[in-house]
């Protein structure tokens, strides 16, 4: 598994795709959306290694973040694909999100739904609720996590 953050237009359909089997409701952004986010923020891919046996060259990229850079980073989104989950590759982009950051920024923000177990992961991370955000994805509320660096 290699984290990078050269991401090409050629990119998007893959990261669409991602999302698109992660995310439903009001979690899940339109590909509009998907599309200025991505002009605007650091993309972090997470990709196979080339000779991995069972995947196509498309399907190389396993996992994304998006981070929202003006003031402190954002993650406004972070997508794995689900043949992929619970084997650390939402852990190992946080950690890189953290390491890219840490030594200009004095923290990273993100929103996350507050039935997601998603919220795990991000404690043991070192993210904490800083604020319960009624109705951030309508009904469910958000919670507002912060991780100071």
């Amino acid at each position: 598994m290699v984290i990078t953050t050269a991401y090409k237009n050629t990119d998007f359909d893959r990261l669409c795709e991602i999302s698109d089997t992660c995310y439903t409701g009001q979690e899940r952004p339109p590909r509009e959306t998907m599309k200025d986010m991505v002009e605007v923020c650091d993309v972090f891919l997470v990709k196979i290694e080339p000779d991995y046996p069972l995947y196509t060259d498309r399907d190389k990229i396993i996992g994304f973040a998006l981070v929202r850079t003006s003031g402190n980073p954002y993650i406004w989104s972070i997508a794995v694909d689900k043949r992929f989950q619970g084997r650390g590759v939402g852990g190992n982009l946080l950690r890189e999100i953290i390491h890219r950051y840490q030594p200009t920024e004095l923290e990273i923000t993100l929103h996350v739904h507050e039935d997601n177990p998603a919220q795990k992961l991000y404690f043991d991370y070192g993210f904490r609720v800083q604020d319960v955000v009624k109705d951030y994805y309508r009904p469910k509320n958000g919670l507002y996590m912060v991780r100071p660096l």
